[in-house]
């Protein structure tokens, strides 16, 4: 979990490393020698992005039920990217546990942590912290830029989420997400508004 909140690729490797245990009670698929993921019915489509898990994983206390991988192209707006974990167990709880984290409220039951930015020019690797306390939420990310971000909010479930959005290069999501071998197609159309929140 200690790289899943850092949202680093290491978090591939992390279920690689424990697949033979994690797929007793979720679905675990290797995708090279070193790398596995947990594994949706579409991450593309909003009613097929969660695996629910056959057993819950507990974790200091915590209840984990279920992965969420979601991959929207929005077009001209920007590639969206979240993947995470579903929590039977209260944002209070969450917080609780994560407490070295620097949570930011955005909005009574939305929270960040760890926010980055990193534009167009920059290394691959050149992340830098993102002071904006509004951008990765109901913001467009800046054209040329990628926001990378914690979240953890409370909507029809509670959910701790990895988000990268915006100009995501295809050599930087394979680097951040290397289980994904397929970008999304646009589900814009030509004349489509981009949605009141550019978030899940």
């Amino acid at each position: 979990m200690r790289s899943f909140v850092k949202c680093e690729p290491t978090f591939f490797s992390e279920i690689n490393s424990q697949k033979e245990h994690l797929a007793l009670m979720m679905p675990v698929e290797t995708f090279n020698e070193s790398q596995s993921y947990i594994k949706v019915p579409d991450r593309t489509d909003q009613n097929s992005n969660t695996a629910p898990f056959g057993l819950p994983v507990q974790y200091h206390g915590l209840t984990i039920t279920g992965y969420y991988d979601s991959a929207v192209n929005l077009g001209k707006y920007g590639d969206y990217y979240f993947w995470g974990f579903i929590f039977n167990n209260s944002l209070a709880e969450i917080r609780e546990v994560f407490s070295d984290l620097i949570w930011k409220d955005m909005e009574g039951e939305l929270y960040i942590a760890n926010p980055m930015i990193r534009h167009a020019d920059d290394d691959l690797l050149n992340w830098k912290v993102n002071n904006d306390t509004v951008v990765g939420i109901k913001t467009i990310p800046a054209k040329g830029s990628t926001e990378k971000l914690l979240l953890l909010e409370k909507g029809p479930m509670v959910s701790m989420l990895c988000s990268i959005q915006g100009f995501v290069p295809t050599e930087l999501l394979n680097l951040e997400r290397p289980d994904i071998k397929q970008r999304p197609q646009s589900s814009l159309t030509l004349n489509s508004e981009i949605p009141a929140e550019s978030t899940k």
